[in-house]
């Protein structure tokens, strides 16, 4: 008789304390962050715009950790090496960076706590004494290749690019091959970091340039009222117009939508989709009645 007793206490205790975790939820419970004891996994390796973006966002407190790849970088935060990850998301001139969405949409145990928007200043890095008719072979990520691709057209048309894993990266190769026939499309930070000469600054192809950086986290997505909200609707292509529309009824400001290829069926997405005037509350009313599946992301300030 005391065991069953015993038992039904700790059923009991159980329930109250899912009820009180759900209440949590539904109150809005801020995520809290110790920049101190920040440990943060980011695209490396040192020079990029991503650790510029971790700067930012922590104040310059705290440690970072480069990693090879966005992939490994949030591998970390998955696997408990870190305590963040951040990742590039999307940029003026080149758009969604699709690679890093694929991540953190594959990415099912992550959030989204924060957001850093940062302007962007290409710059051609070269080794000192380099002139431009020197240059034969160019390095940079995509996204630097495609931010540049004007001047470079103008200025270094029969020039190879090749794509590297980073901006940061492409200038390492650069400073790591001591060959003046290369130059790398960078920050100007990574000049300092690997003893390369500005050639030619702010190189990108408009001066409104900039990227956007999510801040990921393993807790639990906050729900309190802030910056931004975000969530994952995945489904059928056919249904997004009623979607859209009820977010419009509600109020709610689209900032930003991606599709990327559920891998399913043809016409089936994932929309990472981005707002602002939006309360947790609303987000739940979208999930009503819908035929897409959601996967809520979190609210989070922008820096």
């Amino acid at each position: 008789m005391k065991k069953t007793v015993s038992l039904l206490l700790a059923v009991m205790l159980c329930v109250l304390l899912i009820g009180c975790s759900n209440q949590n939820v539904a109150e809005g419970t801020p995520v809290q962050i110790n920049y101190d004891a920040a440990t943060v996994s980011y695209l490396g390796p040192e020079g990029t715009y991503t650790q510029e973006a971790c700067e930012k966002f922590f104040d310059g407190k705290g440690s970072y950790l480069p990693y090879e790849t966005v992939e490994k970088a949030v591998q970390a935060l998955t696997e408990g090496e870190s305590n963040y990850a951040v990742i590039p998301q999307e940029n003026t001139i080149g758009g969604a960076v699709i690679d890093y969405l694929d991540t953190l949409i594959a990415s099912e145990n992550v959030s989204v706590v924060g957001e850093v928007e940062l302007p962007i200043s290409q710059n051609l890095l070269v080794l000192p004494g380099t002139a431009l008719e020197d240059i034969k072979t160019v390095y940079s990520h995509k996204q630097g290749i495609a931010q540049g691709k004007e001047w470079l057209a103008k200025n270094l048309p029969n020039a190879d690019v090749i794509e590297a894993s980073s901006t940061a990266e492409g200038a390492k190769t650069v400073a790591d091959g001591k060959d003046k026939s290369c130059a790398a499309i960078a920050s100007a930070g990574c000049a300092d970091v690997y003893g390369l000469e500005i050639l030619a600054a702010g190189i990108q192809n408009n001066d409104k340039n900039k990227t956007r950086f999510y801040v990921l986290s393993k807790d639990v997505p906050a729900t309190a009222a802030s910056d931004r909200l975000a969530f994952i609707a995945s489904g059928c292509a056919k249904d997004l117009p009623k979607l859209t529309a009820e977010m419009d009824k509600l109020g709610i400001t689209l900032v930003a939508l991606h599709d990327r290829p559920e891998k399913t069926e043809l016409g089936n997405y994932h929309y990472l989709i981005e707002c602002s005037a939006c309360s947790f509350e609303n987000y739940q009313k979208l999930t009503q009645d819908s035929n897409f599946t959601f996967r809520y992301l979190g609210s989070y300030s922008v820096k």
